[in-house]
């Protein structure tokens, strides 16, 4: 299984109450059978207070022009094993191929849960969560490691949690992260910088696969573009209200 924190300028940040979250192993093989994708389930626990952070959390809001928001992914469907993303503006695109992590710009390869929509996930598919961006793939894993569930453990410690050993090759993990990272693998999560955090995240990212298919735009109908940018607007009037306390 596998370990970046943001709320995307798009989402609200509505409050929820926090359940358990997968995630997953690693290995090299691309679909079409998810099984065998570098996605691999792990259960993990993500932070109880996860959603209320995500709902006061007005300061990571930050001003974005119109032009790059109309451009912004904020759906994700599953259409067999590819994964359509819909964007503010209407248009559509799918990506196919490469690894689940890439399909989904899920690095981590986190579960879908309420934690990662509290940290920007947009929809599901294959069972893990689709975020944006990779970007906002990576800081969800950020936010799970600097998590109550995590910050008390040593990297070990976390790496085991993250990839038991029933499910991964954990100690192959350890020693990867341990090597790329150069920091001792006893050290505390909560005593690591966030440069340090995400050498830790680089990694885990690595291990748990990450290898781009090929992206396809998707024709798609004006009423259904009319409609997304309705929802857009919607979102968007909530984003300016938030930017007002931060800019």
């Amino acid at each position: 299984m596998s370990f970046k924190y943001t709320i995307p300028y798009f989402l609200t940040g509505a409050a929820m109450v926090f359940s358990a979250g997968h995630l997953i192993g690693a290995n090299g093989n691309s679909e079409p059978n998810d099984k065998k994708s570098a996605c691999v389930k792990t259960a993990v626990h993500a932070p109880e207070n996860s959603i209320n952070s995500a709902a006061n959390s007005n300061a990571d809001y930050t001003y974005t022009d119109n032009a790059t928001l109309m451009e912004t992914p904020i759906e994700a469907t599953a259409q067999r094993y590819d994964v359509v993303y819909t964007r503010a503006n209407g248009n559509q695109f799918k990506r196919s191929g490469g690894t689940r992590a890439w399909r989904n710009n899920n690095p981590g390869c986190l579960r879908y849960s309420e934690f990662a929509v509290a940290h920007g996930a947009i929809g599901r598919a294959g069972g893990f969560a689709v975020f944006p961006d990779e970007e906002t793939g990576r800081r969800a894993i950020a936010a799970l490691l600097r998590s109550d569930g995590y910050s008390n453990l040593t990297i070990a410690q976390a790496i085991f949690k993250y990839a038991p050993p029933h499910e991964n090759d954990t100690q192959e993990y350890k020693n990867h992260v341990r090597k790329s990272t150069e920091l001792p693998i006893d050290t505390k999560i909560s005593a690591l910088n966030d440069e340090q955090i995400m050498r830790v995240v680089k990694i885990i990212c690595i291990v748990e696969g990450w290898r781009p298919g090929h992206e396809t735009n998707i024709k798609t109908d004006a009423t259904d573009s009319v409609k997304t940018y309705n929802q857009f607007s919607a979102v968007q009037a909530k984003i300016m209200t938030a930017n007002q306390y931060t800019r």
